[in-house]
């Protein structure tokens, strides 16, 4: 086995074949949780506060909000572990912590669990 430096592994240069074909299944698990996770909101928000009775304007939006800025604030120390380690760990648990959220979305009984998910 070839050894390669830390930089190098991470930025996939050096004799690796194997990566490129992995690409294409990254690819469609991107797209599909972006789909679930993000862009499902606006499609399905009528339909929670139909559901709930809380307001769309106050409450889910605004707890979606909440997500974003929680988000965007920790970009910076997953881009931090990004350029250290690589996408494997992130990627991983990214996944789980997405799943997590989106289950206890659909079973949150009220707004406090609804608004934790969100932001988890």
């Amino acid at each position: 086995m070839t050894h390669l430096p830390t930089s190098e592994a991470v930025t996939g240069r050096g004799d690796r074949s194997r990566p490129r074909a992995a690409l294409p299944a990254l690819c469609a698990t991107q797209i599909t949780s972006w789909g679930i996770v993000y862009y499902a909101f606006p499609v399905l928000n009528p339909r929670i506060t139909a559901d709930t009775g809380w307001s769309a304007t106050t409450t889910t939006t605004g707890a979606f909000s909440a997500a974003l800025i929680v988000s965007a604030l920790a970009g910076i120390p997953v881009g931090r572990i990004l350029d250290r380690r690589g996408p494997r760990t992130v990627m991983t648990v990214g996944s789980i912590l997405g799943v997590t959220a989106v289950l206890a979305l659909a079973y949150a009984p009220n707004l406090a669990v609804f608004t934790a998910a969100w932001l988890l």
